[in-house]
């Protein structure tokens, strides 16, 4: 699917279709922003011909458009930039295949014209569309103006992902410390990976934004070189961010594994307080279970013996339980 929007003497016309964007461009509008959503990782006979014949791409960039990889990526052309640059659309059970939230977003950046495609429906792109047909004065201005905006939705989409991974370690948090369970140590390492995955792509995103921080007249305009300055610190500022995610995480495990010792310390702890009540009432029972005639036999008789057993056992457990209560062991 393909789709532009361009700005011509003070007004803005959207087209649909590639053969429609294609006499659009033949137009020279002012600013031109072409999107096309690659279905099944192809691009159609007609949207090559515009890409290839009439925006005069490379073959190599239009190839890594089909072929997307979690790796950013900045080239500069005779007549354009071509840049890959990655965020994160979280998707109904993203902590399972958080890798399928990530998605790549392939920009062409030339003087009055940029070009984005990508493989997945990238809402944010739609909200984006929507803004510069409405408010074009503002949204689309300029062509950095809009590049920032696009760069700007990509990174906080970083921000986003962690903000629920905070909630999660919140709730996870409140569950250890009130009864640490299995489920609980899953959850964690699910956690971790999904962090990992984060930081995987994010580290190597600050590159790209590098590119965009420099002076270049063609392209970016010093006026707007602090806006790219603002990305660039906020990538760095995110990694950082998830560098600490990343030390929490592992904090949170180190708090369950203690919570499950003290756990086991009780559990523990009351069995042997069982058992060593229970040590005197074995040595009773073990010594008149013994097939032998004691002397409290001739004296209390055979009927009497049983329960001056049995009150001899409940009077050590009655002793062990108050010493076991005044040195505070239970």
């Amino acid at each position: 699917m393909i789709k532009a929007i361009y700005l011509m003497n003070g007004s803005v016309t959207t087209d649909y279709g590639a053969l429609n964007v294609l006499e659009s461009y033949k137009k020279k509008p002012d600013i031109m922003w072409v999107d096309i959503h690659l279905e099944n990782h192809e691009l159609s006979h007609e949207e090559m011909l515009l890409l290839s014949g009439s925006f005069r791409f490379h073959e190599m960039s239009i190839e890594d458009c089909l072929f997307p990889q979690y790796y950013p990526k900045v080239e500069a052309f005779e007549n354009y930039v071509f840049g890959a640059v990655h965020g994160i659309q979280l998707k109904p059970h993203y902590f399972q295949e958080f890798e399928d939230s990530i998605y790549e977003l392939n920009i062409f950046i030339g003087k009055n014209f940029l070009v984005t495609v990508h493989t997945e429906e990238l809402f944010f792109l739609e909200t984006i569309f929507e803004k510069v047909r409405t408010k074009h004065q503002v949204e689309m201005k300029s062509l950095e103006n809009l590049l920032y905006n696009i760069f700007d939705k990509v990174v906080s989409s970083y921000e986003l992902t962690l903000e629920k991974i905070d909630d999660k370690i919140e709730d996870l948090e409140d569950d250890i410390l009130a009864d640490p369970e299995n489920e609980d140590m899953e959850k964690i390492l699910d956690t971790k990976k999904v962090i990992f995955a984060i930081k995987k792509v994010a580290e190597s995103q600050q590159a790209a934004y590098f590119y965009f921080t420099r002076a270049n007249d063609d392209l970016i305009s010093k006026e707007y070189l602090v806006y790219f300055r603002d990305i660039y610190t906020h990538c760095a500022r995110i990694n950082q961010s998830i560098v600490v995610r990343n030390q929490m995480v592992v904090s949170l495990l180190e708090v369950y594994m203690s919570s499950v010792t003290v756990k086991l310390t009780e559990v523990m702890k009351f069995l042997t307080v069982i058992a060593t009540i229970l040590m005197p009432v074995l040595v009773v029972s073990g010594y008149y279970g013994m097939n032998l005639s004691f002397p409290e036999y001739c004296v209390l008789g055979d009927e009497t013996v049983w329960f001056f057993a049995v009150g001899l056992m409940l009077i050590f457990i009655i002793i062990m339980l108050v010493y076991f209560k005044k040195k505070k062991w239970f």
